[in-house]
């Protein structure tokens, strides 16, 4: 029976009598089935067989696009963030240059007039006062003699020029747009006569030519 257990084999006697010529009992005993060799497993490794991915898989990488993973996105470079809104502080800045700039310049002239009164010294007695009538004056006294109605030193009459005349003649036209409203009567009576007189002395002079 050792010897069975051991090599996996039962010997059967399959003779059909018994050494004195009886027969036997068990002649249709059925013939003993050979057991199947034992399978010897390999040993079972702790670790799991690491198989090479298969060529259709690769193939089929190959087609399908890939996004960027995580660690490839923390590689990139991260955009910059928005710069913020400027402040309050900053806003009103900016929209007060101007003002600071037209404040900085009143000033400076209101130091350069200071300035001025202190060094011009006392009024000359040969010229006159400087005022709006005066003004009106020295333009109305250029148009004239442009106009050929000023007197020469030797009694004869200064030439004619129509376009330096004219000139003249629009800048007191200006000085009443620009003073309108801002003059009192007697300066608003003088110029208003002037400049009527001069125009009409401009008409009549290039009706001469």
């Amino acid at each position: 029976m050792a010897e069975e257990k051991e090599s996996g084999f039962r010997i059967t006697d399959r003779r059909k009598f018994n050494p004195d010529g009886s027969p036997r009992d068990h002649v249709d005993e059925p013939e003993a089935v050979a057991a199947p060799p034992a399978i010897i497993e390999p040993p079972v490794s702790a670790e799991p067989p690491v198989s090479a991915p298969p060529k259709a898989a690769e193939s089929r990488a190959d087609n399908v696009v890939s996004f960027p993973g995580e660690a490839a996105r923390q590689r990139e470079p991260e955009a910059p963030p928005p710069a913020p809104p400027p402040a309050p502080e900053a806003r009103t800045a900016n929209v007060d240059a101007p003002d600071a700039r037209a404040a900085q310049a009143k000033a400076a002239a209101s130091a350069a007039e200071q300035a001025y009164h202190q060094t011009r010294g006392p009024q000359s007695p040969h010229l006159p006062e400087a005022s709006f009538l005066t003004l009106i004056d020295m333009f109305a006294a250029e148009a004239a003699m442009n106009l050929g109605m000023a007197q020469t030193p030797d009694g004869g009459r200064t030439p004619v020029d129509l376009e330096a005349a004219r000139h003249w003649i629009d800048m007191l036209g200006m000085l009443e747009q620009k003073t309108r409203g801002n003059l009192n009567e007697e300066e608003a009576g003088v110029l208003e006569n002037v400049l009527a007189y001069l125009r009409m002395q401009f008409v009549a002079a290039s009706r001469k030519r």
